[in-house]
């Protein structure tokens, strides 16, 4: 997950766009509940 590391700056990103990054994914990796909805959403739900 190196290319997701909130250190790592995008092209035109702002200081405010990399910290808004860091902090999605410091909450992504810290609830199960945010886990879960991102797993669900990439590969569907359950029917």
């Amino acid at each position: 997950m190196d290319d997701l590391d909130p250190g790592t700056p995008l092209p035109d990103n702002l200081p405010y766009d990399q910290k808004l990054r860091g902090t999605d994914m410091e909450y992504l990796f810290s609830s199960e509940a945010a886990m879960t909805s991102l797993a669900e959403n990439y590969v569907g739900l359950p029917y």
